[in-house]
């Protein structure tokens, strides 16, 4: 038996206890599966003064707390806490039962990554102690996840993040638990075979490959997503590689017969995994292919789409299994080529019309059934309904039919600035429950970056996952959203007069589409409309079209000082990631913006002819303050983010309108507040010749 000694001294008297629940400061994210706090005395966080480990038994990567205690070779003196590898514990290499009695605290676990689990469970606990002031009571917590492969997804296609920032992502990942990332690279690696793909500003293998080792010392593992056949713009918009295309005219598609589409990919694949030296999984994308089969050679082969694309998934599943990875593939084209997929999103089908079209459908699904690689995992993605019956089907096809298949939920989809629905709660909530009950090979939580919202944004989300993920619980999402704000916060912004996340996110809705009557923030249009702006010979006039945009516009500025009062208060007593309410602040700046345009040419058409001049003069500061407004906006974001595109950076067709691949510098976050200003001071010069 391996065993590791860490010693304290003095405990403190807390009175009676025997319950199921800790005292309402103790606030575990997520929730362990078996809690019993027992009647006696308890230990308070600082009196843990020294570690010893026995027999030189590794020590995990421990919590700031622990982490700053020094490391003895002898057990002295004194209550302890003892970490044992033991197989009288629950059967999972995560779980541990931790316990708290009048000798010391011990963690017993079947290996290191159940030791590291309960070290950041008796962090939380410590935290909590050293932020209420008060003892860890006696207890015993026997924990183990719900679910094996708990994955978040990093995606990095329209933007890179400090060297430093990956890091703080992974430590926070590691508290509450999540244990994998599915890192989409597109063209932010620094590709050494293929060096054409690469941007100029994209981060080297050996960097990504430390962020790898630091990521499995703390029990995550890094895998790599490479897109792949459809996704392929950031690859085939470089003329060098025209010819690779299934389409000529569109970058989109990779020509699935051409052999030299899989030398490229495959030398990418390569380079990714070298970046990911821990992982054991290479997501190759697949999804979203549209029309395949226009190249020659897909002509001239008689092949169908469908045919196309498993004669695809086939090679590249080939490839994953001498490189000794699984392939992870999304499955949306599975069930599009066979005329099912509506069934799987859309919730104004029937259920008799959900039925009809599996009877019809599915024989075609059997039919194609030996074009499945079995090797493969196939990811059932459902970012908004997934106890929908045609998306139950489609995972229970699978499971009849002995694929494997995991789950793909998301907290950031196609919303601009940050995630909507609260962090899209009921969706993750509902796939984690899905997961447990049809025993699916895992989860992802998906973070895509099409409107590239700041990764500070999406924390809620990635909490909520980790709750259900680990322990699933049919819990609101008021409960959950007070324990995230308890422990990525602090104890006192837990209570809801603290929450102003929902708040911003209605705010940001509205803001969306304040200047606009055509067109909307999720999506990159060259073509939209602005709303007009008032003539002077007119009055009211302009006020009067646009009542309904200013009255939710006076309204958002009640909403706007609201959540800067709460995000003040939190920025005076939050105790860890104040990062994070600096950014959502200079959200709230930024969104109120069009709003207050508003109101300031609401003014202007209302004023009598003397005071024109004077609205004209606030409406144009106003405008000319923007500038500011930008630069400070931007000045928190570039903390820890890499803003703009590298000089000479090329970007590809934008087949979906990603916002984010709008302009390679950050126009793309003002789209319509720079040309709705233009507007405005070129409007301002003809008032100001008029009057003359």
């Amino acid at each position: 038996m391996k065993t590791i000694i860490l010693v304290s001294c003095l405990l403190c008297f807390i009175g009676p206890l025997a319950s199921e629940e800790l005292p309402k400061c103790f606030q575990l994210l997520p929730s362990p599966q078996k809690l019993e706090v027992k009647n006696g005395t308890g230990l308070y966080y600082n009196e843990l003064n020294y570690i010893v480990s026995v027999n030189n038994s590794a020590i995990p990567v421990l919590g700031n707390i622990c982490a700053s205690l020094p490391h003895y070779r002898k057990k002295g003196k004194g209550i302890f806490l003892q970490l044992v590898i033991s197989a009288n514990i629950p059967e999972s290499e995560e779980g541990y039962i931790l316990e708290l009695d009048d000798q010391g605290v011990h963690i017993q676990a079947r290996n290191q990554k159940g030791l590291f689990y309960g070290c950041q469970t008796l962090e939380q606990l410590m935290e909590d102690s050293r932020d209420c002031k008060v003892m860890i009571p006696l207890l015993k917590i026997t924990d183990y996840p719900d679910i094996v492969y708990r994955a978040i997804h990093l995606d990095l296609k329209h933007h890179i993040d400090s060297g430093h920032y990956y890091y703080t992502i992974i430590d926070r990942l590691a508290k509450i638990k999540v244990n994998a990332i599915i890192i989409e690279f597109e063209d932010k690696l620094r590709y050494r075979k293929a060096p054409l793909v690469g941007a100029a500003d994209a981060i080297s293998i050996e960097e990504f490959a430390a962020i790898s080792r630091y990521a499995q010392d703390r029990n995550i593992e890094i895998s790599p997503l490479v897109q792949g056949l459809g996704h392929a713009s950031f690859i085939l918009k470089h003329k060098e590689y025209l010819s690779l295309r299934d389409d000529p005219d569109s970058d989109w598609v990779f020509d699935p017969l051409n052999p030299k589409t899989y030398n490229l990919q495959f030398a990418l694949y390569e380079d990714a995994i070298a970046a990911t030296p821990c992982g054991k999984y290479l997501h190759v994308g697949g999804d979203e292919v549209g029309h395949l089969g226009k190249s020659e050679l897909s002509l001239k082969s008689g092949k169908n789409s469908f045919e196309l694309q498993m004669y695809w998934l086939q090679k590249v599943t080939q490839f994953a299994k001498e490189h000794n990875r699984i392939p992870i593939f999304w499955d949306d084209m599975v069930f599009k080529l066979s005329g099912l997929y509506p069934t799987t999103y859309n919730p104004e089908i029937s259920e008799q019309q959900v039925k009809e079209l599996w009877a019809k459908n599915r024989p075609l699904l059997e039919k194609s059934l030996p074009l499945f690689p079995q090797e493969c995992v196939y990811m059932r993605w459902n970012y908004s309904n997934p106890k929908l019956s045609g998306d139950l089907m489609a995972i229970d096809w699978y499971k009849e039919h002995k694929l494997n298949v995991m789950a793909a939920t998301a907290v950031q989809g196609m919303s601009s600035m940050l995630p909507r629905n609260h962090s899209n709660f009921q969706a993750i909530k509902d796939f984690c429950e899905l997961t447990v009950e049809r025993k699916m090979s895992g989860i992802l939580c998906t973070c895509w970056d099409d409107c590239s919202p700041h990764f500070e944004t999406v924390w809620r989300g990635l909490s909520d996952f980790a709750c259900f993920s680990w322990n699933y619980k049919d819990v609101s999402f008021e409960t959950t959203h007070a324990l995230f704000r308890h422990r990525f916060y602090s104890p006192e912004m837990e209570p809801s007069s603290f929450e102003f996340q929902d708040q911003l996110e209605r705010a940001v809705d509205l803001w969306d589409r304040t200047l606009i009557s055509e067109g909307d923030r999720e999506n990159y249009h060259k073509t939209f409309k602005l709303i007009d702006l008032p003539q002077a010979n007119k009055r009211g006039e302009w006020a009067l079209k646009y009542k309904e945009k200013i009255s939710l516009a006076q309204n958002a500025l009640i909403q706007y000082k609201l959540i800067k009062t709460k995000i003040a208060k939190g920025l005076e007593v939050a105790l860890r990631n104040r990062y994070s309410l600096e950014v959502f602040n200079q959200i709230n700046e930024l969104q109120v913006y069009p709003s207050n345009l508003l109101i300031a040419l609401e003014r202007y058409d209302n004023a009598d002819e003397s005071g024109k001049k004077e609205a004209a003069l606030h409406l144009k500061k106003y405008v000319n303050y923007f500038d500011e407004l930008r630069k400070n906006f931007e000045a928190v974001y570039s903390q820890t983010r890499i803003l703009g595109n590298p000089e000479g950076y090329l970007l590809d067709s934008n087949f979906h309108n990603h916002l984010a691949n709008g302009t390679n510098n950050t126009d793309w976050m003002y789209m319509y507040e720079l040309p709705m200003n233009q507007k405005i001071l070129e409007w301002l010069k003809v008032q100001i010749i008029n009057k003359k």
